[in-house]
Parts: structure tokens; sequence; C-alpha cells
């Protein structure tokens, strides 16, 4: 079996695809509303919809029947409380979310790009750290997804310290029927906040459209597996992989989000979001051999989108206001 010509051929499969979509759906419309000057960004952002569509399939045909296989705990197969999280997988993952905000920040970021040229600022391009090693794309990818991540264990431990943050961020929290679809329940001011941290990040290190594209993409699929509601060990490789296991012992209430022997206290575990080897550095891991029910503890949320956005955001707004 030759694996280059399966690869090829996945690639030109996927770019006849993106093709027909554009010119067959995309470009008339855009062409409709005067809007043609956006052709190559909105082309661009057509691998955003497609991985999207590909993660959700996976997250479907994969994950859903991986949780009815090897389940953590006992739910109801299509629990109420999880239809908000489906809307939500599907607003972020299809590329709704991220256009939006490539649309609004791709100025923002092009402009800081001037400034920092104009100041003879020389970006920390992973490819020119080690010429020859660096610049081969799948060894600068590895160094991203690190990357990346070390910064996205920050912005999370951060999420949990300051109060009206843990407001925003509680909404995450406050599923108590994990499952493959609970990662996109997040506060849309906390998605924008992180998407901006990313980006920023992503362009000081230099990484490119269609890398950043493929490492969220990633990211975002292991991150469904790991809220996923299943029980497995990964033995020896629990130290380099967060696993649905350890990621639902940072959701487990009275754990993951209160400082250990302090109930309502800020604090938490497993803040790991595709390595656990932060956790293990800063001293946060807990690698937990028994299932946790999971939630926030005196914290009830509605099943309205809408209305869980509105709430979040009044409790972060009361926390910021002096008592």
């Amino acid at each position: 079996m030759d694996l280059n010509a399966i690869t090829s051929a996945i690639s030109a499969a996927y770019a006849s695809v993106q093709e027909f979509l554009f010119a067959n759906i995309v470009a008339p419309v855009l062409y409709q509303f005067d809007l043609i000057a956006w052709a190559e960004d909105v082309f661009d952002g057509l691998d955003w919809f497609l991985f999207g569509c590909i993660q959700i399939f996976l997250i479907i045909v994969v994950l859903r029947t991986w949780e009815r296989l090897a389940p953590a705990e006992k739910q109801e197969r299509f629990a109420k409380a999880s239809r908000a999280d489906v809307l939500y997988t599907l607003f972020h993952r299809l590329g709704i979310f991220h256009g939006l905000v490539f649309i609004a920040l791709s100025g923002f970021f092009f402009g800081v790009d001037s400034i920092l040229h104009d100041f003879r600022f020389d970006r920390l391009n992973v490819e020119s750290w080690w010429p020859g090693v660096t610049s081969i794309p799948a060894i600068s990818f590895l160094i991203y997804l690190v990357l990346l991540d070390f910064v996205d264990y920050l912005y999370h431990r951060a999420s949990h310290v300051f109060n009206w943050w843990w407001q925003l961020h509680a909404l995450h929290h406050s599923q108590t029927v994990m499952t493959a679809w609970s990662d996109n329940r997040n506060h849309i001011l906390d998605d924008i906040m992180r998407a901006v941290v990313m980006s920023f990040v992503a362009l000081m290190f230099g990484v490119s459209p269609g890398q950043f594209i493929l490492l969220i993409a990633l990211s975002e699929f292991l991150q469904s597996w790991q809220h996923a509601n299943i029980k497995t060990h990964l033995g020896p490789a629990k130290y380099l992989l967060v696993s649905p296991m350890f990621h639902r012992m940072h959701h487990a209430v009275g754990y993951g989000h209160e400082a250990k022997g302090k109930p309502g206290v800020l604090g938490g575990c497993n803040f790991g979001v595709l390595f656990p080897w932060w956790d293990m550095l800063f001293r946060t891991a807990i690698f937990p051999k028994e299932v946790y029910p999971t939630g926030v503890r005196n914290l009830t949320v509605s099943q309205n989108i809408l209305t869980q956005q509105w709430q979040g955001l009044v409790h972060a707004f009361k926390e910021i206001m002096p008592k």
C-alpha cells in the first residue's frame, strides 16, 4: 500500500470539494452581495468549514460509538442537558466562530505585524531556530503544538484564578452530563479572549495560516475526545496525552475547580489541554482511577444558550463591581 498515493488522493479529493463549494455556492453569494473582494479570505475560510465537517463526522461516528461501548457513567442517550452543547459545537466547528474572529482580528494583527517590523523586531520564528531541522514542516508543526499548548495551559489556569473570569469559565464546568459534545460549552467572551491570545502567540512564532487551521482542528478534536463519556486508561501513555479520565477529573465536583480541602475556594487540578506535562511540572496533576461526578457546586444554569451567556456576563460583572 503506497501511503503517498493515498495521501495525494485524499488531498486531491479535499481540494475538489473545496473548489466545488466555492465555485457553486460561495462565489455566487459573494457576487450577489458585492463582496467579491473577500473571495480569497472566504476561500481560505472554507478550510475551517471542511475541517469542522470532518470533526463532527468523527464525533458522531467514532466518539459517540466509543461512549456507548465504554461509558464512564450511565447516561440518557440524548440527554436534554447536552442539546445546547451540540449547538455550541456546530457554531464553533463549522467555521462560524473562527470566521467571525478572523474577520474582526485580521486587520489588527496585520497592523501589529507592521509595527513590529518598523521597530526591527524579529519575530520568534520557529523555522529559523535550527535551519534545516525546525524548518521541516512536520517538526515545526510539533513545536507549534507544544508551544500553543503551554500557552493554553497558562490561559486555562488563569481562568480559575480570577473570580470574574471564573464566572465566565464556570459555564464550561457546569455540565453534569459530560459527552463528546461538551468541549465548546463556553462563554463567548471567554472564547474571544482565548482566540485573541492564541492568535497573537501564533503570530509571534510565525505560524502560517494553513498550519494554524490544522493545529486548531487537531486540538479541537482531541479535546472532544477528552470530554467524552469514555472510561479508558492509557497505561504509560497517560503521561504523554491528556485522556478523558484525566480531564474528567478537572470537571469533577470539589476537585477540578476548588482548592484541595477548601470548598468554594478557586484552585483545582488537571488544567492541561493536550499534554499533562505542564500539570506534572507545576504539580497540578492528579491521575484518577475512579469516575467522579462532574459539575460546579451550588451552580445551576439554564438549558437555553442565550440565557447561559447572559447569566455568565451578569455574574462576571458583579465580581468586577465594588462590593
